[in-house]
């Protein structure tokens, strides 16, 4: 009987393509396929994600992608999860979807809510991706380290970015995980230029467990002393919840979840109407 030898390992050729390091902004290794992309779990609110195939966003209001979102995610594939239910199934009232390229592991398909930025003050897009599209995913609290990939004269100009370290050492003093959200949390993660002069610095903290209202109220405080707005959300299991509005103090409190606001007296114990 011939005895089957195994096959020696393929050297690289000289002109073998060398993976893109991760840390760079333009060149992140596309992982294809949503257990690798998302590591087997689905985004939250304010993830960045990397699409592989942009065309296959679908508008919630139907019908095709005007022509500045289809400019856009030509250039940056980048959008961001919103705070809404995702959808099983293919999304009612669409084109059939332009399907990716799926591993073999995939699931069946899942429509994540996401919002595409546009380049003029006010344009979104609110959306629907399908969880094969996604290459890679960014939690803002991965991107709060990496102001050193932007070009210097940014921090320089843009309060919000100049600021986020300070902000940063502020809230590791309460010992919450955290990261930047909004225009700030966008350009970090793609290196695209969206933050402007006047844009606050928005930030969510991840409070899975209860913050008692004297920390909330100390860290607002020291927040507000910093030279730019700050607009901090506790995150908690069931939604978020304003830091101001908390530290605050009222009997009740607006808490946003995938289903919408809800009043509740107690964000991490939601009983409230």
């Amino acid at each position: 009987m011939a005895v089957a030898h195994p096959e020696p390992h393929a050297q690289p050729g000289p002109h073998a393509r060398r993976p893109a390091p991760e840390e760079h902004h333009d060149g992140p290794r596309r992982r294809v396929g949503p257990l690798a992309a998302l590591d087997g779990r689905l985004p939250g609110p304010h993830d960045l994600l990397l699409l592989q195939c942009p065309g296959s966003l679908r508008p919630l209001g139907g019908g095709e992608l005007p022509g500045w979102a289809r400019s856009v995610l030509r250039a940056h594939p980048w959008v961001t999860v919103g705070r809404a239910p995702a959808v099983v199934g293919a999304p009612l009232d669409t084109p059939s979807p332009v399907r990716c390229t799926r591993d073999a592991s995939a699931a069946p398909e899942h429509w994540l809510p996401v919002t595409v930025r546009g380049p003029e003050r006010g344009q979104r897009l609110d959306a629907l991706a399908p969880r094969a599209a996604v290459a890679r995913t960014l939690r803002p609290e991965q991107v709060a380290g990496r102001q050193a990939l932007l070009p210097p004269v940014r921090p320089a100009q843009i309060p919000a970015l100049a600021a986020l370290g300070a902000a940063g050492r502020l809230v590791a003093d309460h010992r919450l995980v955290w990261g930047p959200i909004g225009a700030v949390g966008y350009e970090l993660g793609t290196g695209v230029p969206v933050t402007g002069p006047l844009s606050p610095l928005r930030l969510v903290l991840r409070a899975p467990q209860p913050v008692s209202r004297r920390d909330a109220l100390q860290l607002r405080r020291a927040l507000s002393r910093l030279p730019v707005p700050v607009q901090a959300e506790l995150e908690t299991r069931h939604g978020a919840v304003l830091l101001a509005e908390y530290a605050a103090g009222p009997l009740t409190l607006t808490l946003l979840t995938p289903d919408g606001p809800r009043e509740v007296h107690d964000p991490w114990f939601p009983r409230g109407r």
